[in-house]
């Protein structure tokens, strides 16, 4: 479920709310519970990006040295 950010028109709040895409037109604000809010442009979440692997130095990736310990 997407995460939006609206503004409420009468009461000048801004808000998010988690709503199925089928229903992110239907939101109304939770502070006045007016239906004339505008929902703005957002970019999707990437998730979480996990840390770049390194080498042994920790400046690249991962040498493969058995030694090593860091897998990529």
């Amino acid at each position: 479920m997407p995460l939006y950010e609206y503004s409420c028109k009468s009461c000048e709040k801004d808000f998010e709310a988690l709503v199925p895409l089928k229903d992110a037109d239907t939101v109304k604000c939770p502070e006045c519970d007016g239906a004339d809010v505008h929902r703005h442009f957002g970019l999707p979440n990437a998730g979480r990006a996990a840390p770049a692997a390194t080498n042994c130095r920790g400046d690249g990736p991962p040498c493969g040295a058995a030694r090593c310990g860091r897998k990529g």
